[in-house]
């Protein structure tokens, strides 16, 4: 004869219970990281037009004079500005200035994109342009 106070929950229904819940987090968590993916991509994306837009600002305000090739880069190294003109540190301290201090701290942090490089390559304007020419490409 039972006992009419027991209390408790049974071991099948214990197993059915940690059942659900297995399937569940099996199939939550591959859609979970997906979502951390798909936004490490739009963030390495949307820090890549930030420092072109950085760029461009230094460049279009006529802070800067381009004279010569200038390539800035973005990689797993941080923001590097790689220049065969002399004042690349002018270049340095106004895309500091724009997008922050520490440039090798703004890496790529998606799969995706690790392991690439977003240079922006800037050069001087054309015979009888007034504005240089900016590009960017992840590569």
């Amino acid at each position: 004869m039972k006992a009419e106070h027991q209390r408790g929950f049974s071991l099948v229904e214990l197993v059915v219970v940690v059942a659900i819940m297995a399937a569940l987090a099996g199939i939550l968590t591959p859609v979970y990281l997906r979502y951390i993916e798909k936004t490490r991509i739009q963030r390495d994306e949307s820090a890549a037009g930030e420092i072109f837009r950085a760029a461009e600002i230094v460049v279009y305000t006529g802070t800067y004079d381009v004279t010569g090739m200038v390539v800035v880069q973005f990689s797993s190294s941080g923001v590097t500005i790689n220049s065969a003109i002399a004042n690349q540190d002018e270049i340095e301290d106004l895309l500091k200035e724009h997008f922050g201090s520490n440039l090798q701290s703004i890496v790529p942090v998606s799969k995706k994109y690790k392991n690439k490089t977003y240079s922006i390559t800037m050069l001087p304007p054309d015979e009888g342009a007034t504005m240089p020419k900016l590009s960017g490409a992840w590569s």
